[in-house]
């Protein structure tokens, strides 16, 4: 192929092959020193061990795009400084991306072929998402839907979602059954992480909120990157949570950042395990509460048979002593009524002296005036009578 380039009319005639050469040569002047360039990632291909992606941008309503070569070596790199910020290179993911313009003639085709990423820039772009997403549905009411639903005094019948392999599901598992309490536990094995794991945990939420057989939904995972966490951060786990018939506790293993999902729970927990932790303490409450109903009753009862024993032994008592004591008291007036009446007897009177004199008719002679002479009195003495005639009034 000639490298000689020919004019016509004064102007360059390239064959298609020289074409390429001229527009590589210009990008390389251009771009001497690299070129970094911004857009959101679309249709990632892997075919091991490289990387293709369109970088896509959307301009007045119109879409511009350019293709992108990501290469075994650099794509390593990458992707181990992206490990580092909890990001993984996926659709939808906006990069700020070094690299080198490149037209492949074979396929006619311009690319970026890139060399770098700047993780800071799809960091904050992930995390302004999230302040966006949280923002909405702070703004919403969404996170005090779930926190309304009110806890079963002993929440016994727990639905768990979790990943079966997970080490953070195994402790939590471990910390149920050494507690002692006889939990119903519903499980439902779902991906904790990927592209996957949140149209699963929406599903899980959804099948448990349509059981009248769980008190408590116990979502989990053990620790991880925030890449691995990310899926926690999704829209419609959020609004699976808010709308689900239950209660639901998290316990999603980080200790730095708070996921949206636990911003929408009803309860968060760090680790899997303090989750388990949390609903064994609201059942040992329960279970306090009513070891110490019990003690009270206990003691109120004992008390009020202490009580009533001694007012039945006081009764005892009563009846007797009570009716010899009443029979004493009447005995006493009984004794004084006979001393009054003896002394009003006039048996009594006369033994002191006195007499009684009556008249034929047998009247009391009480004044001179009841005898006239001549009539016949008798006298009653305490030993006897006499028979006398008046002979005179005085």
């Amino acid at each position: 192929m000639s490298s000689e380039i020919e004019f016509v009319n004064g102007i360059p005639s390239f064959t298609v092959g020289q074409f390429a050469g001229v527009l590589n040569q210009v990008m390389k002047a251009s771009f001497d020193e690299g070129v970094w360039v911004e857009g959101e990632i679309e249709g990632v291909k892997r075919p091991n061990p490289h990387m293709y992606f369109t970088l896509i941008e959307k301009v007045d309503g119109a879409k511009a795009q350019l293709n992108v070569n990501l290469f075994a070596g650099p794509l390593k790199n990458i992707q181990a400084k992206l490990r580092n910020q909890g990001i993984e290179l996926k659709d939808g993911l906006k990069v700020r991306l070094y690299g080198r313009p490149d037209y492949y003639a074979p396929f006619g085709k311009l690319s970026l072929v890139v060399s770098d990423i700047d993780t800071q820039f799809s960091a904050g772009d992930i995390a302004a998402k999230r302040e966006e997403l949280l923002r909405a549905l702070l703004e919403k009411g969404v996170d005090k839907v779930n926190k309304r639903k009110p806890v079963p005094l002993v929440p016994l019948r727990l639905g768990i979602i979790s990943s079966s392999q997970a080490a953070g599901w195994a402790d939590a598992q471990q910390h149920l059954l050494e507690s002692g309490i006889g939990f119903s536990i519903s499980f439902i094995d779902v991906r904790v992480q990927g592209d996957d794991a949140a149209p699963q945990i929406i599903r899980a939420l959804k099948t448990f909120s349509r059981r009248d057989d769980i008190d408590l939904v116990l979502l989990m995972r053990g620790g991880g990157s925030k890449g691995d966490l990310a899926a926690f951060d999704d829209e419609g786990i959020a609004m699976a949570i808010s709308q689900c018939a239950h209660p639901v506790f998290t316990g999603i293993g980080h200790e730095i950042d708070t996921s949206i999902a636990d911003v929408i729970a009803h309860t968060a927990s760090k680790t899997p395990t303090a989750c388990a932790q949390a609903v064994i303490a609201l059942v040992e409450e329960f279970l306090g509460e009513l070891a110490y109903s019990a003690d009270q009753l206990r003691r109120v009862t004992e008390g009020s048979l202490v009580r009533a024993r001694s007012r039945i032994n006081m009764s005892i008592e009563r009846l007797t002593t009570r009716p010899r004591i009443a029979l004493e008291r009447q005995a006493q007036r009984v004794a004084m009524h006979a001393s009054a009446i003896r002394l009003l007897d006039p048996v009594t009177t006369m033994a002191r002296g006195w007499s009684i004199t009556r008249d034929e008719d047998g009247k009391v002679v009480r004044s001179r005036t009841d005898v006239s002479p001549g009539q016949k009195i008798t006298t009653l003495l305490t030993d006897g009578s006499i028979t006398s005639t008046v002979e005179g009034v005085a």
